[in-house]
This record gives structure tokens, C-alpha cells and sequence, in this order.
């Protein structure tokens, strides 16, 4: 038995789309902050830009609204900061999503399944993330009432891996719902 026949068994599947997921998330990961930082978004600068300013202002704008209708804090803002306590939670184009939305879109396109359930999978995908993003910066922004000291701890390691959590469990959402009985279906179609 090789490598590539014990791949296609079926009681490694689950571990082979995990593998996949990784691999693809991880690859983007890479590939995007070698363009981010190494290439400067050329040449799609013309079209990235603008689309940074747009997911910072929304999600700035969003974050705001959250805090001054759903929480009690008292809070400011100035410019793209959201000032609350001793500190100030800065809202910028690294803190928009668009790389983790671009992920999401990426794994969605390569990832096995149906079209027809990935033409609203996918977006419903983006309103998700984006969602988490909100929390992400309103949380942030209470934090530094209550514990100001572990912000940076909690920006790095609490809620950036939040994001992969998220997708993550989207992505095993997608694969037991649609992708799954997709592949059931084709082999009840070919018995």
C-alpha cells in the first residue's frame, strides 16, 4: 500500500481536509505578508488601498456604534482611536480583515463542494468574520478599563487567533453540512 492510495481511503478524509485547511490558510498567510510587506501591493496598490480604507472606516464605525449602544462605557474618539480608560485602541488598515476576508474566500474557492451553496456560504462567511472583528476591536477597547496591562497580550495571542478559530469551525460547519453529503450523494448516484 502507498502513500497516495492510504490518501484516498476514507477514514483519512477528515484528516486530509484538515491538513488541506492548514495548508491553506497557512500558505495564504505567507503568501500575503510577502506581498504586504515585501512588495507593497504593487501592482494592485490602485485597488487594495481603497479597500483597506473602506474596511477600516466600516469597521471603525461599527466598533464605535457597538460601544456607544450596546455597552455603558463612556468613551472618545479621535481619528481612526477609539479612546477608553488611560488608552486608546487605534483602528487601522492591519486591523480591517481584509486579509483574514481574502483567506476566507481563498480556502471557500479551493475547498471542495457545492457552487450553489458556496455563492452564499462564502459571504455569509465575510459577515461572520467581520462580526468577530467588531468584538475583536470592542473588546479590546473595554479591556483597557479593566486590565490595561494585558492588552497587547490579548491583542496577539486571545483574539488574532480568534479569527482562525472562527473560520476554523465555519470551514467544519461547510464540510459536514454540504461537502460531505455532496460526496455521500455522487456515491449513492454512481451505486
Amino acid at each position: 500500500m502507498n502513500i497516495r492510495s492510504l490518501s484516498h481511503e476514507k477514514r483519512f478524509r477528515p484528516f486530509r481536509d484538515v491538513v488541506f485547511f492548514f495548508v491553506l490558510i497557512l500558505g495564504f498567510h505567507f503568501l500575503f505578508r510577502f506581498w504586504a510587506y515585501h512588495l507593497h501591493y504593487q501592482p494592485l496598490q490602485a485597488i487594495v488601498m481603497p479597500v483597506y480604507g473602506f474596511l477600516t472606516r466600516l469597521l471603525f464605525n461599527n466598533s464605535v456604534w457597538v460601544l456607544k449602544h450596546l455597552t455603558h462605557f463612556q468613551f472618545s474618539t479621535q481619528g481612526n482611536n477609539i479612546v477608553m480608560g488611560a488608552g486608546h485602541v487605534g483602528v487601522h488598515s492591519g486591523c480591517s480583515g481584509l486579509k483574514q476576508f481574502l483567506e476566507w474566500i481563498v480556502l471557500m474557492t479551493f475547498f471542495p463542494g457545492p457552487w450553489k451553496h458556496k455563492a452564499w456560504f462564502i459571504p455569509l462567511g465575510l459577515v461572520v468574520i467581520h462580526l468577530v472583528n467588531i468584538f475583536r476591536i470592542s473588546g479590546l477597547s473595554i479591556l483597557l478599563i479593566y486590565f490595561p496591562e494585558h492588552w497587547q497580550f490579548t491583542h496577539d495571542y486571545i483574539y488574532r487567533p480568534f479569527f482562525y478559530v472562527v473560520m476554523f469551525a465555519m470551514w467544519v460547519f461547510w464540510v459536514e453540512k454540504f461537502r460531505n453529503r455532496t460526496v455521500i450523494k455522487q456515491k449513492e448516484k454512481e451505486k
